[in-house]
């Protein structure tokens, strides 16, 4: 199993999540493409624990699509000065004043997920990935019955292995259940 510090590629756990890495493409917020590759890194931890996740969803019908995992600090970088709101985009750490880290995607602590049917066809959700407006919450009063429903579900099943949902986009998830890894800059 190739590794990168505290990170592998989670297909060499499993190869039955659906792998969109939007930053891999040029179809995201950004308008270009910021990941080298479109492999899928997380910590070791991350990836065991989204993988009890998928298992569940698995049982009620439902594949996991991945569109975002480990970051390095370089696309964190990018985003920020495209877009520097701290409620969508975390500011880039300055690596000299760190003494706490964190879990974010730029340890491959955090993932953005979303939930397909068997068939790989993503059920609705409250708004689409990347929308960087109240719409993104959970909370927002605005969402379709089953788009809140849906989202809930994902929620619910995420927290119970051992994440925790991010209030301001309703697919970001942080592992809360280990310890958090320092922040690295691989190429991916």
């Amino acid at each position: 199993m190739e590794r990168k510090g505290n990170l592998i590629k989670l297909t060499d756990l499993s190869s039955d999540f659906i792998i969109d890495l939007k930053y891999a493409t040029p179809h995201n917020f950004t308008g270009v493409q910021v990941y080298q590759s479109a492999d899928c890194w997380l910590d070791e931890h991350t990836a065991q624990i989204l993988i009890k996740a998928k298992e569940i969803f698995e049982k009620d019908g439902y594949q996991v699509k991945i569109w975002d995992a480990y970051r390095p600090i370089r696309a964190q970088k990018r985003f920020w000065e495209i877009m520097p709101n701290d409620d969508f985009i975390a500011r880039p750490p300055d690596m000299t004043k760190i003494k706490k880290f964190r879990p974010t995607h730029m340890n491959g602590m955090c993932v953005d997920v979303t939930l397909t049917d068997k068939e790989g066809n993503e059920i609705e959700m409250p708004s689409p990935f990347d929308t960087m407006d109240e719409r993104a919450s959970l909370n927002y009063s605005g969402h379709s019955e089953t788009g809140r429903r849906n989202g809930e579900y994902l929620k619910q099943v995420m927290e119970s292995v051992g994440f925790q949902a991010y209030e301001c986009e309703w697919w970001h998830f942080y592992d809360v259940s280990t310890d958090p890894a320092p922040f690295s800059d691989y190429e991916i």
